[in-house]
């Protein structure tokens, strides 16, 4: 691809992003109890102008019909949700891959067992993981006594560690999946049985050239994946009482909070995939769209 391009590509895509956003905001002033009506150009003017003045968006509590100002709110609820879903996405990639190196080694037979389990484990709907994992742990406090980690919170005390677990269990099923998966199809590759016949040993080969082959297709699942976390990040968030991104995409929906919220959700998303495009083409040199 021509540098002219890609620049170009790269421009447009975030536009795009911006676009479509702003389209599913403005979308419930299509809708009425009598279908679908044409608000105005006016109305659509009149949210857009809202968007331009942030520091005087509010949101309304749907119940109680108060407003509140956004900022600086929004801003504890995006790191509140960043926190969560970070440290669950890191949990699950390194669990899974330390489960693929050992698994490596293992018997075939266990090897499979392993590939077949995960695969039965996805099938399972995620609102179980969440509520069974948090009934054990109210479970394990009663037995017990004590808090392994904080449950539930508000404000600063709000509980990160326990929804970032719970939200790691299905991602980390999938990555190990996945990995086992790729590693199998990379030791059928024509290098394999060379590096082998050369004297390399199993856990050379896949630390040196079976891993960095599987990053790379491991990324184009990574669209996929966050995607999944997102919508478990809405369960895991409503159940452990946190105040995250979630909420206010969904309970606080008026046209110009969905937007900002919105945008401020998945912007740093957009920006993490571009940086793992780019570190994959910086390590590999393959090039890798997402």
């Amino acid at each position: 691809m021509e540098w002219k391009t890609y620049l170009l590509s790269e421009i447009l895509k975030p536009l795009f992003l911006i676009v479509g956003i702003f389209l599913i905001s403005i979308s419930p002033l299509f809708m009425t109890v009598e279908g679908f009506v044409w608000p105005g150009f006016e109305s659509i003017g009149s949210v857009f102008g809202q968007m331009m003045r942030l520091e005087s968006l509010v949101y309304t509590n749907p119940t109680s019909g108060v407003e509140r100002s956004l900022f600086p709110i929004i801003f504890k609820a995006f790191a509140s949700s960043l926190r969560v879903l970070g440290l669950a996405l890191i949990v699950s990639f390194f669990i899974a891959l330390l489960g693929t190196i050992i698994l490596w080694r293992a018997p075939k037979r266990v090897y499979k067992v392993c590939l077949s389990s995960s695969s039965f484990l996805q099938s399972i709907p995620d609102v179980v993981f969440v509520v069974a994992s948090q009934m054990f742990l109210v479970w394990l406090y009663f037995q017990t006594g004590t808090t392994f980690i904080k449950l539930a919170g508000a404000g600063e005390e709000e509980a990160i560690l326990a929804p970032a677990l719970v939200l790691a269990i299905l991602p980390t099923m999938y990555f190990l999946q996945s990995m086992l998966e790729l590693v199998e199809e990379e030791r059928k590759e024509p290098y394999y049985d060379l590096a082998t016949s050369k004297g390399l040993t199993k856990s050379f080969i896949l630390l040196k050239h079976i891993l960095r082959n599987m990053f790379v297709r491991l990324a184009y699942q990574a669209k996929f994946l966050i995607s999944i976390m997102v919508s478990n990040l809405l369960i895991v968030e409503y159940l452990f009482e946190n105040l995250g991104m979630t909420s206010f995409l969904l309970t606080y929906s008026q046209p110009p909070v969905f937007f900002v919220t919105a945008l401020l959700f998945f912007g740093p998303i957009y920006l993490f995939l571009k940086v793992i495009e780019l570190s994959l083409y910086f390590f590999t040199r393959q090039e890798v769209s997402l």
